[in-house]
């Protein structure tokens, strides 16, 4: 929501020895006023922030500024004209072709006629819903730019003038101060998770960890508030969808990042279309996260239990997880890249907890239980992604980069600690070295999001504590990824 300059109070003059953080995630001159000139134009005075780390658009600054509520009077009219300004139809009609070529295989939670209801009620009915309707193909087209172009390129020149990260970043803050200033309701709509769900996509893609589960916890809420049985048909077969894009999110997050869940599966869970051959691959993505339930998380974020689960739920979990992609399926490209890499990742995800509870042996006939299993892992992650464009696991976000760090970093823990013998089901007899497989993965976390930036010296300097001594097969003169321009 947006003042016009006379609703403006007066901004308070402050001894500032940085932009503001909004400005400085921009990289767009700032000045020592607060709230500063640029965000005050553009509606976000009371997140003119001066602190470092990353920048917060949930904890507002103290100042008399205010966003007003959308009840008030024209407010909800203002606030759209904003976004139509900032998103006009040129961006909207390419954002929309990239969602459904990128996204859709992985999220199926937009068809093409309810982007265009969406489209048709943005420009009908009352103020208050075309804000909504459009505030979710405003979330929509910051994940696209966000998550599937490149950063620094222009998304079209003459549309816009920043680059693709950056314009992201300003659609995603004009979108959640929109959100934030609507007034929420007993009934929750589809839409309102809708946007919730893509404000947390946009937010795991900045890295913007708080922001992130806050985002997620409010989708998979309202979700469960949700009058499905007051749906008509197309709505509710979104909202089934929706569903397991949820429960995949939530559960892949708390195991990274150690959360409680909030969505469970029961026998009143919604069913995936398996008729419809373009959800085959999204259905084999649910299956993977099936298995993994309340007390699956429970047990790996260390709750303390009145019975401890029995050592075979481990045991129902792997097995899930290893028949959950079926070996006949028509797969889209960017779903075997992130099929193949998340089911090797739960397969290590299982590992280490039995790792943690003692469960495993080196003398065991089955590699799950033995304590070099993470070579095995990191041969067939090795293996299964070689044919794979960089750009099909690019597309996953930084998840996906989570994911192989969270593998390669049992590989060293491995490597450092138990002796590799060539009679070793992943020595030499498979072609090539457990580092070899090692330096193939760091490779490949170094062009993915976050990669070089954040994952890559974080491997660096566990390699350096775990191996202080390795071989030359683990600096970075490896043989080249496959595909890797493509």
């Amino acid at each position: 929501m947006y003042l016009s300059a006379c609703d403006i109070p007066p901004a308070k003059r402050t001894q500032v020895p940085r932009a503001c953080q909004r400005c400085k995630t921009l990289r767009r001159g700032c000045n020592e006023y607060r709230p500063c000139r640029r965000c005050v134009d553009a509606g976000l005075a009371d997140r003119c922030i001066g602190q470092s780390g990353a920048p917060s658009i949930l904890q507002p600054v103290h100042t008399h500024y205010s966003l007003p509520s959308l009840r008030n009077g024209n407010a909800p009219v203002d606030a759209l004209h904003r976004l139509t300004e900032l998103v006009p139809n040129q961006v909207l009609d390419h954002c929309v072709e990239r969602f459904f070529a990128r996204l859709y295989p992985t999220i199926p939670i937009l068809t093409r006629d309810y982007v265009e209801h969406l489209r048709s009620a943005s420009a009908s009915s009352t103020p208050e819903w075309r804000l909504e309707a459009y505030s979710v193909l405003v979330a929509m087209c910051a994940q696209v730019l966000l998550q599937t172009e490149e950063p620094e390129n222009l998304l079209s020149q003459g549309i816009i003038a920043e680059n693709n990260a950056t314009y992201g970043s300003m659609i995603v803050d004009q979108a959640v101060a929109v959100h934030q200033s609507t007034p929420r309701t007993m009934k929750p709509t589809l839409n309102q998770c809708l946007l919730a769900f893509f404000l947390y996509a946009c937010q795991a893609r900045l890295s913007h960890h708080s922001q992130t589960f806050l985002f997620l916890r409010e989708a998979t809420t309202l979700f469960c508030l949700l009058r499905l049985d007051d749906m008509d048909v197309a709505a509710k077969a979104l909202a089934h969808r929706l569903f397991w894009v949820l429960v995949v999110s939530e559960r892949s997050h708390a195991i990274r990042y150690r959360r409680p869940i909030t969505l469970q599966i029961t026998d009143e869970a919604p069913e995936i279309d398996m008729n419809d051959p373009s959800l085959s691959g999204f259905w084999s993505l649910s299956a993977l996260f099936r298995p993994i339930d309340t007390s699956f998380v429970a047990l790996l974020n260390q709750e303390r239990f009145a019975i401890t689960p029995p050592l075979s739920s481990l045991d129902y979990v792997e097995t899930a997880v290893n028949t959950a992609i079926k070996p006949d399926l028509q797969l889209h490209e960017t779903q075997k890249a992130n099929l193949r890499i998340t089911q090797l990742w739960l397969r290590m995800i299982v590992w280490k907890l039995r790792l943690r509870l003692g469960h495993l042996s080196e003398n065991a006939h089955q590699h799950s239980l033995t304590y070099q299993y993470p070579l095995v892992v990191a041969k067939d992650l090795t293996l299964s992604t070689r044919d794979l464009s960089i750009d099909s696991i690019k597309i996953h976000g930084i998840g996906i980069t989570e994911k192989l760090y969270d593998i390669v970093s049992a590989v060293v823990d491995v490597l450092a600690r138990v002796p590799v013998t060539p009679s070793s089901p992943q020595g030499l007899a498979m072609g090539t070295s457990p580092e070899d497989d090692l330096l193939y993965i760091r490779n490949l976390i170094t062009k993915l999001p976050g990669g070089s930036s954040t994952y890559d010296p974080l491997l660096e300097r566990h390699i350096q504590q775990a191996l202080p001594s390795p071989g030359p097969s683990v600096a970075h003169s490896s043989p080249p990824i496959a595909r890797a321009n493509s």
